[in-house]
């Protein structure tokens, strides 16, 4: 397996994501334990050791993996297409519930992957 990010393949929103996480000193440590998750992911799918994930039920083939850390839900939510995943969105929430409107956003975003819009720079 590779991961890539939607929508640029090297970098997109969630690599932003990550970035601005490593840079606030109280969700350092977030960061790390998400990127830690995101390589089980990667080493091991579709049975990641240690990590939760879950395909989002009305929305196949879309899943979600996610990290609960100090109070804070952290959510990514990814695709995979063939030996890509494909990271396409990422929330942080205190409540169960994930908003539709972030949902719909992951699952337009996983179209545009298996649909062919959006590729793998090769």
């Amino acid at each position: 397996m590779i991961i890539g990010y939607y929508p640029g393949w090297e970098e997109g929103f969630v690599s932003e994501y990550l970035a601005r996480l490593s840079g606030d000193g109280q969700r350092k440590k977030a960061e790390a334990k998400l990127r830690g998750d995101l390589y089980a992911l990667l080493v091991a799918w579709p049975r990641p050791a240690g990590v939760e994930v879950r395909r989002m039920a009305g929305y196949d083939p879309l899943w979600e993996l996610k990290r609960d850390f100090q109070g804070i839900a952290y959510r990514i939510f990814f695709c995979v297409h063939g030996d890509e995943v494909w990271l396409l969105s990422a929330l942080e929430k205190k409540r169960d519930k994930t908003p539709r409107a972030a949902l719909r956003a992951a699952y337009r975003r996983m179209r545009d992957v298996l649909g062919g819009n959006v590729r793998r720079p090769r």
